[in-house]
Formats: structure tokens, C-alpha cells, sequence
């Protein structure tokens, strides 16, 4: 299966090109990037093989490539112009962006939601994924088994949101200057942040979302404080996360003292899940972590690449 790569050289699309220079199942055909055009892989992320022989174009469509699949890891409006130009020569699509998020939670549009362990079998016969955000991936991961359970109780959820710089993308912002980050750490976009919406559809219900920016790199946080139905424990949370997740091969659920931080996701295509011990006014703590650029980007369109080429969700992953 051939493959390319639209907005190779965005944090996403480094990581993209890291996994699928050495993907058994598809060849790597073809990379995108303005910034670095006329430039070869090998030179700008020091890949070795033939993923690092290919050079970057300025325009994979006037390059006469003939993918199977094409992922972009480009900004909303760069999607928005290039995709329709992939679909009307057959191809696959996987989008990184936000750009069809929205249609793609209507019933009758040809793009799903690529949540892998909530839309298995739908992402299995589609051609269009929208891949999840990060925030809503580890958030919709950690809450949607109790809230399909029965579990929670009425009122909104409240989310404390925490994410390493690369979050933001690759902006040269003051803001995200290393003297203005180091030993800093704030909230931003507050009441405003583009994944709200997305959370919202995903979870159905009302959420105070707090994102904050962290020294950091990469990694991603949230803390869930949810309400849950009269007489249920923290240790039925964590029953029906344990269950609803057995079989998962990339969501693992621990316990919230021992290995749930981003030092422990990060590098890794994985999101945990854990519960608090105890429920304080008839409230639940609940965490999720991953790693932003990879379960919570990169990894993430690989799974959903795998299950729309037919492959082992797990190729290249694992």
C-alpha cells in the first residue's frame, strides 16, 4: 500500500513520516512541506533507508503520485483545499485536523470519527477519517465507558486539561518562547478552546474544559471531576474501565499513584486511563494521559490508516 504525507514537517507530520518510514505494511511515496521543499527527509529528521532518500515537495497533487492513502497533518484550511482535490481521485483520506470533526459526528456523512476504540467497525468500512484532538482522545477515552455504563450522574464535567508545548504546533509566538515557558505554566484559550465543541458531540454532555500549557515538550494530561449516580464507588469506575478495556491493545488502565504521568506515555502510542480511590460529594476523579503528537496525533492516524487499508490495527505500532 502506497502512502503519503501532507504537512511533513509540522511536529504531527515528523512523527507521521518516523512511523511510516518503517511501517512493514505501506511504502512511504511521498512528503509534503513548503517550509522544507527541495529538501531530503535524511537531511531535516536524520531518517536513515529510503524514507530518508525522498525529498520534500511543495505539491504532492502536481507530483503525479499515485497513493492509496493520504494523511494530512496540515492546518484546518490547508485540509479544507487539499482533501476535496485527494477524494475526486479516489484515494483514502486520513485528516489530522479539525476540518471534519463536526461532519463527520452526522450520521449521513461519509467521514467518521476516528476514535479507534469507540469506532472500530466504522472506521473499518470508511474511506474519510477525521482523526480525533489530543485533549478530546485522552478525555473521551477515560469517560466515555462510565458514561455508555450508566455511571455518571447529571450535571457538567469538569476538565483540567494540561499539554506540553508542541500542543500549540509550530508557532513562533512570544508566548511560546523557551524564556517565556521554562518555569511557567498557564491556562489558555479558556472558554474558547476549538476542542470544546468536539468534546461536547463526543460525550453529549456539558463540560467546563480548562487547558493549560506546560514546560514541556510533549505529553498530555487531564483531570476529570464528574458527577456519578447515588450509591456508585470509585472502585465501580474502575471495574467498568478494566472491562471495557481488556482487550485494547493501546488504552491501559493503572492505578492513579503508580505509573500515570506523561514521563510514562511519552514515546509511547498508549493512553491510561485511572480512577481516584475515593467519591467526595457525590464526585469522581478520573485521568487520562497520552502523549500528544503520537496517541493524541501521529499514532492515532496510523491505527485508523491500518484499519481503512485492512492491516492489523497494530501494524507498525507494536
Amino acid at each position: 500500500m502506497r502512502v503519503a504525507i501532507e504537512g511533513a514537517s509540522g511536529y504531527s507530520g515528523i512523527e507521521l513520516t518516523k512511523l511510516l518510514s518503517r511501517h512493514p505494511g505501506v511504502e512511504l511515496v511521498g512528503v509534503a512541506s513548503g517550509r522544507w521543499d527541495g529538501q531530503t527527509v535524511r537531511a531535516q529528521i536524520g531518517l536513515p533507508g529510503p524514507g530518508g532518500a525522498l525529498t520534500y515537495r511543495k505539491s504532492l497533487l502536481e507530483a503525479g503520485l499515485e497513493p492509496d492513502a493520504v494523511l494530512c497533518a496540515t492546518p484546518a484550511d490547508a485540509s479544507r483545499s487539499l482533501i476535496p482535490q485527494w477524494i475526486e481521485r479516489g484515494v483514502k483520506v486520513v485528516d489530522l485536523s479539525n476540518a471534519y470533526r463536526e461532519q463527520a459526528c452526522q450520521a449521513d456523512s461519509p467521514w467518521v470519527y476516528g476514535l479507534c476504540e469507540h469506532a472500530r467497525e466504522r472506521i473499518r468500512e470508511a474511506k474519510l477519517i477525521a482523526n480525533p484532538g489530543c485533549y478530546p482522545t485522552a478525555t473521551q477515552n477515560a469517560l466515555l465507558p462510565l458514561i455508555e455504563a450508566g455511571l455518571l450522574g447529571a450535571g457538567p464535567l469538569v476538565i483540567d486539561a494540561k499539554s506540553g508545548v508542541t500542543g500549540a504546533g509550530r508557532s513562533t509566538a512570544e508566548h511560546l518562547l523557551y524564556n517565556e515557558m521554562g518555569d511557567n505554566h498557564y491556562p489558555y484559550r479558556v472558554g474558547s478552546h476549538q476542542h470544546v465543541p468536539e468534546l461536547e458531540r463526543g460525550l453529549g454532555r456539558e463540560l467546563l474544559f480548562t487547558p493549560h500549557l506546560l514546560p514541556t515538550r510533549r505529553g498530555l494530561f487531564v483531570s476529570c471531576y464528574v458527577p456519578v449516580v447515588a450509591g456508585t464507588s470509585a472502585a465501580d469506575l474502575e471495574a467498568c474501565l478494566r472491562e471495557r478495556y481488556a482487550s485494547e491493545p493501546f488504552v491501559q488502565v493503572v492505578s492513579p499513584d503508580k505509573a500515570l504521568g506523561i514521563r510514562d506515555v511519552v514515546g509511547t502510542p498508549l493512553v491510561r486511563v485511572a480512577v481516584g480511590p475515593t467519591i467526595k460529594a457525590g464526585m469522581a476523579r478520573v485521568f487520562g494521559c497520552l502523549d500528544n503528537l503520537l496517541k493524541g496525533a501521529a499514532s492515532q492516524a496510523t491505527q485508523n490508516l491500518n484499519l481503512i487499508l485492512g492491516l492489523d490495527e497494530t501494524l507498525g505500532l507494536i
